[in-house]
């Protein structure tokens, strides 16, 4: 059965908390979904753990390793989750460094409620750390290759389209303390 919502997820070096993150995910899905990771060529043990992950998980579960090209910055990984998308809606900003709590079909409902009651088609729905759309539109709108604000000049571009939908609701998300932090050169 061909999903019909794709959670789309980048990494890059977070082995440590990895595991706990998509676990969350896992729990809370069906055979309707799936969850696809883009691993950014990780130097940590983040593949071998993505490895163990798709040997329990078969259906629902795929990863892609790439190479680590420093020319490719987080939105076009984005863009790369996108693209092996199964679903006709992404699920997007789902990071490797969160626990998700168990309202992601909470958050799909009230992506189709809006299109019900709007009666509209291709939009884009901005949560808390969290969107929702349909492939097409992201595949016609991509996230611009920056590491840093690629969201906003996406969020951007589609409010001027009318594509936009901000919604205001609980955070449902809990970040994961990470030991080892890189050390900023100021």
């Amino acid at each position: 059965m061909k999903p019909i919502y794709s959670l789309c997820i980048c990494n890059y070096n977070m082995n440590d908390t990895l595991e706990s993150s998509i676990n969350s995910l896992l729990a809370q899905i069906n055979e309707r979904t799936e969850i696809i990771v883009i691993d950014d060529g990780s130097s940590d043990n983040s593949v071998e753990t993505l490895k163990r992950i798709k040997s329990k998980n078969k259906s629902n579960f795929n990863f892609i390793a790439l190479l680590r090209d420093h020319r490719r910055k987080l939105g076009e990984t984005r863009n790369l989750s996108i693209k092996a998308a199964q679903g006709k809606y992404v699920i997007l900003h789902l990071d490797t460094d969160d626990v998700w709590e168990p309202y992601i079909n909470s958050f799909i409902n009230v992506y189709h409620e809006l299109e019900k009651r709007l009666k509209i088609e291709d939009f884009f729905l901005s949560g808390k750390q969290i969107q929702m759309t349909t492939k097409d539109l992201i595949i016609k709108n991509p996230y611009e290759n920056v590491y840093y604000g690629e969201d906003r000049l996406l969020w951007s571009k589609l409010a001027t389209f009318g594509k936009l939908i901000t919604i205001e609701h609980k955070v449902f998300r809990k970040r994961i303390p990470i030991k080892k932090r890189r050390k900023k050169i100021l």
